[in-house]
């Protein structure tokens, strides 16, 4: 009876990560009124897309020409990033060598390449920046968000990355005041509920089912079947 319960609380942690990623994917919510094109199927290990604003954006949804050896890249939109005019710039979506999915950004008129986001989604809102959505080569879904500048492309680096996984120990784990020791939070015995709240670098800011929160430091290359932490892993090879 015991084995069954446990057997029946693992599947739905699995399900509540898996609807926690997919809520995290959610375009349409965070940015209404856009429209969306999919992400070439089979080229992503995870369900992608691009959202733009029809108004400043022309859909091209084609493939480049191939170079030998070298994935298929598709030309998904040609954008400006606000209503304001001036430059229109290419997205184009590169699958990668082995499943490394990314959006490369190109000046229209130029042809220069100004950089690419590692991700499986793209939001272009017409509000001046980007917004990347991406699990592949992460140890979680993370949300990214990217301007131009002085004719670069530039990431907007935040304070934390936010996780908000309600997941389960897998592993004993010993939250910690403090990044480098500090005094111990709480001892959390695997199979326990957990929230991972966010993370910063190596380290997790983990809640306890009692709502206490401390540090925790993961490791950053384990696979699914070593997880420490359900939902907490390296997707990538």
């Amino acid at each position: 009876m015991r084995s069954h319960i446990l057997a029946v609380v693992g599947l739905s942690f699995a399900v509540a990560s898996l609807e926690a990623e997919e809520k995290g994917r959610d375009l349409k919510g965070s940015f209404p009124g856009l429209a969306t094109l999919a992400v070439p199927e089979g080229d992503s290990p995870f369900p992608g897309e691009v959202a733009y604003d029809a108004k400043l954006s022309e859909v091209i949804n084609k493939p480049l020409p191939l170079e030998e050896g070298a994935p298929e890249v598709k030309r998904l939109i040609a954008t400006r990033l606000d209503g304001e005019g001036g430059t229109s710039y290419f997205i184009d979506f590169d699958p990668g060598p082995s499943a490394d999915p990314s959006f490369v950004i190109t000046e229209q008129k130029s042809g220069k390449v100004l950089g690419n986001i590692g991700a499986e989604s793209l939001v272009v809102p017409g509000n001046g920046f980007l917004y990347a959505v991406g699990r592949s080569n992460r140890m979680h879904l993370e949300h990214l968000k990217y301007a131009v500048r002085e004719g670069k492309l530039v990431e907007v680096e935040q304070p934390f990355s936010y996780v908000g996984l309600q997941s389960k120990a897998k592993v004993a784990l010993k939250l910690m005041a403090k990044k480098d020791g500090g005094e111990a939070i709480a001892n959390i015995p695997a199979g326990d509920a957990v929230e991972v709240v966010l993370r910063d670098g190596e380290f997790l800011l983990v809640k306890t089912q009692f709502g206490l929160v401390g540090w925790w430091k993961m490791k950053e290359n384990v696979m699914p079947d070593h997880a420490e932490i359900e939902g907490i892993y390296y997707a990538g090879d």
